[in-house]
């Protein structure tokens, strides 16, 4: 075999999507008041969700460094290239601790690759990592970062709660949303931070905007396509509404590994040149 691709937990892809390659995951671990999971091995979404739900204090962490390792060597070994496709090094120390562990190795055909992103953008860019790589492309940094410009997600949550908390927001701007019922619109930037889009008071409102980001940006690339994401279950009425007259790939659930940070009440899409 000539070439594997890892990720990370935080790719949300659609259940029973295959991928057509060969491919494994670094599932990160997730804590519920201090008890450790590994997400989408020992918890699942729903329970995830639930535990959201009843109030319970959610964190992530990182992979464990020494199943990295494992992983890596082995495949090194195992395959003439391996790609490693993480969620934004703005957003979690994932990418630090793969590349370092690949350069402690000096595993030559190792290539971390930051995806600038998470949730379904991650899974966008992993999908045109592997048409790249498997049509005789050398797939770098430099080529992925084309991906993310030819990309755009666009998401909303019920709660800033858990940006703000996680520091990816202000205090302010989560109390002020609060008090006034705001919906914001979010987004990652070509650089790998969470970012905002707009807000909007009403779910129609939301979503009649979040419809016009997606078209307007639709206009600048070639035969687009869209992945769409929701977290617990009543979010997909918003999402079904959303993906409307849309050219849709696949839809995924959100897990633990971005729901932690964003929480369960979480909808939006990915849009990007297709692949």
């Amino acid at each position: 075999m000539k070439n594997i691709y890892l990720f990370d937990s935080s790719v949300d892809y659609q259940p029973g999507l295959d991928f057509g390659v060969p491919n494994d995951m670094f599932p990160l671990r997730v804590y519920v008041d201090n008890t450790e999971y590994i997400d989408k091995v020992t918890i699942t979404d729903e329970q995830f969700y639930n535990f959201c739900l009843s109030g319970a204090k959610v964190s992530t962490s990182q992979p464990k460094p020494e199943m990295i390792r494992e992983k890596l060597t082995k495949y090194s070994k195992e395959y003439e290239n391996v790609y490693v496709v993480t969620i934004s090094q703005k957003l979690s120390g994932t990418y630090d601790t793969i590349s370092s562990i690949v350069k402690d190795e000096n595993l030559k055909n190792v290539t971390v690759l930051d995806s600038k992103s998470g949730s379904v953008k991650t899974t966008y860019v992993l999908y045109r990592v592997i048409n790249a790589a498997e049509n005789g492309l050398k797939v770098t940094q430099q080529l992925v970062d084309t991906f993310v410009k030819d990309s755009l997600l666009v998401f909303s949550v019920s709660s800033l709660e858990y940006l703000e908390r996680g520091g990816r927001i202000g205090h302010a701007k989560a109390l002020l949303g609060k008090l006034l019922r705001i919906k914001p619109i979010l987004t990652t930037t070509d650089d790998g931070y969470t970012a905002s889009l707009g807000m909007e008071r009403t779910y129609d409102g939301l979503i009649r905007r979040m419809t016009e980001l997606t078209k307007e940006f639709m206009a600048k690339i070639e035969n687009p396509i869209v992945i769409g994401g929701y977290g617990v279950s009543y979010m997909k009425e918003h999402l079904d509404k959303l993906l409307e007259g849309f050219n849709v790939h696949s839809i995924a659930r959100i897990g633990p590994a971005i729901a932690a940070h964003v929480g369960p009440e979480v909808f939006g899409l990915v849009v990007g040149r297709g692949f």
